[in-house]
């Protein structure tokens, strides 16, 4: 069992919250940020918890995912003290009860600044980018004009509002609250009176408004302490806040720790990154491990900026030769990282689903609801029919009971089986899956869906049956016509669609594979690492791992590309417990093996070359 280690950064964050001064730590990777988060917690609950409590005031724990915020609850006992929360939760929280200053928030800032976007964007003419953006901007004009006869505003589970009908989504909440933070004395008053300590974890994934906005609320003598933790090598989301620093009167405290990574992969950390130098500790202290590049000739694409089908085959065939030469073969602890899931899709199984949810008929929201396995047209199977598909293959009934109970109005406690003795519903419920199996086999995604919606298998959005039950669109797509409801032609392509794809797509999105995007692993970790990278299959505007790594050998990258990837390495090679393995695609192998040992990132026994 592993002894709990108080480490210097420990000692500094300590003796901040004993003089309650505000900081920010910076952990690098592996270095037990969460530990050190959580330690600050119990050290206000044990020093203070009682007059807290008293004066009916709470300690904040603010944090990027709803996964984070229950591993922090169960750690911390689920005290009430505590309120833990993403940042959105917290922010509406706070920001509910002014309903007035949301509204002037929305009128004098969130509005025009929507409004000035998508005017920039509108060239006048008759392409699929003006047109989106000039209808945009109209509707956003419209909601502007409606927002002072808003009674009530709501927080919805999206990315915009609905601004006419009182609704804010994410995106807004954010702009919303450094709004009141900067500009609304008593909103900063009642935060700070009601939390006297909030933490932020993951502070860089935060937005820069927030930071400023908390560092006003705890900026001065006797006011709130603001304790950020996080790492800025880490942020890897664009809009976040990447750097972040405490009030004036606060300190930073660097954590130099790795608990995590073998002593291989820690010395490429430090090689890659020049503020915080880590060492192994812990029980990876004298694990040596391995890593090795392995630098493969890049075919020239044979599509525009594109592989083709056959050369997404040949880069893979290069890939599981690697595997093969690592003996890495027939192992279950090795997670394979792509930038994108073009090579995913196409090893698992589902690239007609990934072709047609990054085509012409998909829309930004369509396609980030797709990579959440969110989309509306998609939940119904993944969440409810694919697993009692599953249930069914293996003849488990009781799953298949528990499932229909979970998510089948019909087996409601209110539906229309309700009345029927148990042996009936068992029997009934049976009886319906063995149906559903042969739709699922025979019959397109249509069918599927028909099937359980009447059966009142499954809980169907409006959205959802209007698609299934009007005709399907005939005429031929015309973006410049029909831009604004190219999602008909998505659902009509989906639905004509068989099932044969739906188990490789539910698989990835759960991670229930050895295949993950770069951007998908943060805050996880491996035995073993494999990462990918290939500028064809990556966004060339966004990334060029190739000009990061070997800039003499492939050009400089812009500062966006540097920014973006090196961040992006960062945490895909911290990722890896023991061993690091990288598949590095480039058309120039020698040249690129010269630089990489010039610079000292790797030594001459850790770099391989394969045509």
């Amino acid at each position: 069992m592993t002894l709990k280690i108080e480490t210097a950064a420990d000692l500094a964050v300590r003796e901040c919250l004993e003089k309650h001064r505000s900081f920010a730590l910076i952990a690098g990777a592996g270095s037990g940020k969460t530990s050190s988060l959580v330690d600050a917690l119990e050290s206000v609950r044990q020093r203070e918890g009682r007059q807290l409590r008293q004066n009916g005031q709470h300690v904040a724990c603010i944090t990027f995912t709803k996964r984070a915020v229950e591993v922090i609850k169960v750690r911390l006992g689920f005290d009430d003290l505590y309120r833990v929360s993403t940042l959105h939760s917290f922010l509406w929280e706070q920001m509910s009860r002014f309903q007035s200053d949301i509204r002037e928030a929305l009128i004098t800032r969130r509005l025009p600044a929507l409004i000035v976007r998508e005017r920039a964007k509108d060239n006048g003419g008759n392409s699929r980018a003006a047109i989106d953006a000039r209808n945009k901007a109209a509707q956003y004009e419209k909601n502007l004009e409606a927002l002072p006869t808003v009674d009530h505003f709501r927080y919805r589970d999206a990315k915009f509002g609905d601004y006419a009908k009182g609704q804010i989504g994410h995106d807004d909440i954010i702009e919303i609250a450094t709004y009141l933070f900067e500009a609304n004395a008593t909103f900063r008053r009642i935060t700070g009176l009601r939390f006297p300590y909030i933490f932020v974890d993951e502070a860089q994934d935060t937005f820069e408004g927030i930071v400023s906005g908390l560092n006003l609320v705890c900026a001065g003598e006797g006011l709130p302490l603001v304790g950020y933790f996080g790492d800025p090598w880490q942020q890897i989301y664009d809009g976040s806040a990447g750097s972040f620093g405490p009030p004036p009167e606060g300190i930073t405290v660097s954590k130099t720790e790795n608990f995590r990574c073998s002593e291989s992969v820690i010395r490429l950390l430090n090689a890659f990154r020049e503020d915080v130098q880590q060492y192994a500790a812990g029980d990876n202290k004298g694990r040596e491990g391995s890593v090795i590049f392995r630098i493969v000739k890049a075919e020239k694409p044979d599509l525009p900026r594109k592989y083709s089908e056959a050369q997404i085959e040949r880069a893979l065939a290069k890939m599981d030769t690697a595997i093969t030469d690592w003996g890495w073969n027939d192992r279950n602890d090795v997670v394979k990282l792509f930038l994108v899931r073009q090579m995913i899709a196409r090893r698992m199984g589902f690239v007609e689903l990934n072709r047609l949810f990054n085509g012409q008929f998909a829309s930004a929201s369509a396609e980030d609801a797709f990579v959440a396995g969110e989309h509306l047209l998609l939940l119904p199977l993944t969440k409810t029919i694919y697993p009692l598909i599953l249930a069914y293959e293996v003849k488990d009934s009781r799953r298949i009971i528990e499932i229909l109970r979970n998510d089948s109005p019909a087996f409601a406690i209110d539906g229309v089986n309700a009345s029927r003795t148990l042996k009936a519903m068992i029997e009934t419920s049976l009886a319906l899956v063995d149906q559903l199996a042969t739709h699922w086999k025979t019959g397109t995604i249509r069918d599927v869906l028909n099937f359980c919606v009447d059966k009142q298998m499954i809980r169907a959005s409006d959205k959802l049956c209007q698609h299934l039950h009007r005709e399907a669109r005939e005429e031929t797509y015309d973006e410049a016509i029909h831009v604004l409801d190219k999602g008909d032609w998505l659902a009509d392509a989906l639905l004509g669609m068989n099932t044969v794809e739906l188990p490789a797509y539910a698989s990835f999105i759960t991670n229930n594979t050895a295949y993950s995007t770069q951007h998908g692993v943060k805050g996880e970790e491996y035995p073993k690492i494999l990462v990918v990278y290939d500028d064809v299959e990556a966004n060339w505007t966004n990334y060029s791992f190739a000009r990061i790594l070997t800039p003499g050998t492939a050009g400089e990258p812009t500062d966006g590309q540097r920014e973006r990837g090196r961040k992006l390495a960062y945490v895909s090679f911290s990722r890896a417990l023991e061993d690091l393995r990288v598949l590095f695609f480039t058309a120039n192998p020698e040249a690129a093996r010269k630089e990489l040992l010039a610079t000292n990132l790797l030594k001459a026994d850790q770099i391989q070359i394969s045509e």
